[in-house]
């Protein structure tokens, strides 16, 4: 009796924790498409960013390797793009539950705090895919043919790298709990820090030797040369291509897990103190 009472519990969990999912998952839909002109407005964005860099990386590329310089800017800007919206609409998407004043009710129910973020996670990554989908045809037309090898392996990496990415989200939504409106400045800095310091959209090789030391020190570093270099189908620069899989291996798993009990650990803080409601 008891060991089935157990296991009804655990299905009624399993169904609860899926009924959140899908009801904040929507709920996260609903608020990116709500103004179509500016959901429309972000994909011709993403498509004028990626003309000018593409342009630049064309001047500055040597004669002979601008399609090398073109898929530099275009995988390493992938990347960005995911890591950008990690930070913004997960890492700061609270201080807007926040300030619309949900965030108390949300977090004093019975729910689960993963699926909070994981829903999060999933209109991020469907809404970048998008954006990224739209703006390789857009290089596809306007320049040509991309430099595309290891097309599996690739986007093996690159889910590996958006488990870093999402991981460091997850510390960072933590913080945003506790340090609230300053996080707005932390955040463009870090977009800025981590753009110039893993070489986003030129080789690391064009890094003074000061900033390559930095660079080796952060994972992020190591999702950039490895994911561009395997679509590319040329050498890491950072490391050996085992030794940089391992690398971005590890911290895919390592990072979402200090991720989450970091950010558990800052709500259960806020809701002791009584500052969940606090702008």
């Amino acid at each position: 009796m008891v060991l089935a009472t157990a296991e009804q519990n655990r299905i009624h969990g399993r169904k609860a924790w899926w009924s959140q999912f899908w009801a904040m998952t929507k709920k996260e839909f609903t608020v990116l498409t709500r103004y179509k002109f500016s959901f429309v407005l972000s994909f011709v964005q993403i498509m004028v960013i990626m003309f000018v860099f593409t342009v630049a990386a064309m001047v500055l590329a040597p004669p002979d390797q601008e399609s090398f310089g073109v898929g530099i800017m275009f995988y390493s800007f992938i990347l960005f793009m995911f890591f950008s919206t990690a930070l913004w609409d997960i890492g700061n998407s609270l201080r807007e539950e926040q300030y619309q004043g949900t965030l108390e009710s949300l977090f004093m129910s019975p729910i689960s705090y993963f699926s909070t973020l994981v829903s999060r996670i999933l209109s991020n990554v469907i809404w970048t895919s998008l954006n990224v989908a739209i703006a390789f045809i857009f290089m596809s037309i306007v320049f040509g043919k991309l430099p595309v090898q290891n097309v599996f392996l690739g986007m093996i990496i690159l889910v590996l790298s958006l488990f870093v990415c999402f991981g460091f989200s997850f510390g960072f939504a933590g913080l945003a709990l506790q340090y609230k409106e300053s996080m707005n400045t932390l955040t463009n800095f870090l977009q800025f820090f981590f753009m110039i310091v893993c070489a986003m959209f030129f080789p690391f090789s064009a890094l003074p030797d000061i900033v390559l030391i930095v660079s080796r020190l952060i994972p992020l570093s190591y999702c950039v040369d490895l994911f561009r270099s395997t679509l590319i189908g040329i050498p890491p620069e950072l490391l050996s291509y085992e030794l940089e899989f391992g690398i971005v291996t590890f911290f895919a798993i390592v990072f979402p897990l200090l991720g989450i009990m970091f950010f558990r650990r800052t709500v259960t803080t806020a809701k002791r103190s009584g500052t969940l409601a606090e702008y």
